[in-house]
């Protein structure tokens, strides 16, 4: 009886498994294909464009940061005291930089500078990092708002965000280099604005006035005209080639194809200061760019350094990390942006 029995419930088992299973697999079938659309229907809905405005608004600053009005309008040679504080390497004119300050004396003094004339300074350590080069940026803040504040004492935690606009020199260099150390916290320094050199045509004064109205840039006719005026010059054409900005914008804006830029500034010295602030380069390039006055200058060195197809090493251990064309634009300010975090680590970063 029990074998019986458990025969019998064992083929009315396997009867009605075998059965189940061809109801599973028959709507599993039909389950199974509406689930599949309906997932891939939900993916694709859930797919978003990636916006790169984000990173570029630092919206992880906070809302409170309150517009501040007013703009300093300063040419080279003007000199003044700012407060002025280190920086992990150089900023160039154009950047924007956020910043928090969790240090009650940085607050108070860059709060003062904020009612004053919104200026302020960043140091470009030399080619070591160690030591400071006498170098800096020159920023005006157009966002700040106070974090925290004590009755009757000020702010203790500020945070801003500026962009850069001049580069200056310090006018009190020691003759001893000093470290990069000293100027950890804000302190106030006499600088003196650099100046912005932007050449114009070099075969200007050679030309023919007469011959301007069938002048027309990057066509044949244009280029037999400039062999015309450099036959008037001691040099040949090939010359006034190498700082033609014309060809040298086109060569960049082929370059930066790549990364998805399409409009590049206009004027040279824009230009040249964006592309040194979105070239994946050694602190000595990146300081040797910044030191240069003259734009067209500035833009030849940038051409060299593009040719040279280098790699990304790490400082310490000179490793391998990635090549120049893996370099990639998650921002809609560049290749290069400048973040900081809670505990006033200001850093510059390139994405690859």
């Amino acid at each position: 009886m029990d074998d019986n029995a458990s025969n019998g419930e064992d083929d009315h088992n396997e009867e009605n498994s075998s059965d189940g299973g061809g109801d599973d697999d028959g709507g599993g079938d039909g389950d199974g294909g509406n689930g599949d659309e309906t997932s891939a229907a939900e993916s694709d809905g859930e797919q978003q464009q990636f916006d790169k405005s984000l990173a570029a608004s630092h919206s992880y600053m906070g809302a409170g940061l309150v517009t501040v009005s007013g703009r300093s309008v300063l040419e080279a040679g003007w000199r003044g005291r700012v407060p002025v504080a280190a920086h992990t390497g150089a900023v160039f004119p154009g950047e924007t930089v956020p910043m928090l300050l969790p240090n009650p004396h940085d607050a108070v003094m860059l709060n003062r500078a904020i009612q004053k004339d919104k200026l302020f300074g960043l140091l470009c350590p030399d080619e070591t990092g160690s030591m400071v080069s006498g170098y800096g940026v020159l920023c005006e803040v157009f966002e700040a708002g106070v974090i925290a504040a004590a009755p009757g004492v000020g702010p203790q935690t500020l945070s801003l965000k500026a962009r850069a606009n001049h580069r200056f020199r310090l006018v009190d260099m020691p003759k001893h280099a000093l470290p990069m150390h000293v100027y950890a916290r804000m302190r106030f320094a006499e600088v003196r604005v650099l100046p912005e050199v932007q050449p114009g045509e070099p075969l200007r004064r050679a030309r023919l006035a007469g011959l301007d109205s069938l002048r027309r840039a990057r066509t044949p006719l244009d280029r037999r005209l400039r062999s015309m005026d450099a036959a008037l010059t001691p040099w040949p054409l090939f010359v006034y080639d190498i700082f033609d900005y014309h060809r040298m914008r086109d060569l960049i804006t082929n370059y930066f194809k790549s990364f998805m830029f399409e409009r590049l500034p206009e004027e040279p010295v824009s230009l040249s200061f964006w592309v040194a602030s979105n070239l994946a380069l050694s602190a000595r390039d990146r300081l040797a760019l910044f030191m240069v006055d003259d734009a067209l200058l500035r833009l030849h060195m940038e051409l060299r350094f593009i040719e040279r197809k280098s790699v990304l090493c790490c400082s310490s251990c000179v490793a391998e990390i990635a090549r120049r064309e893996h370099i990639l634009a998650m921002s809609s300010e560049g290749v290069h942006s400048n973040y900081t975090n809670p505990a006033y680590v200001q850093a510059g970063t390139c994405t690859t």
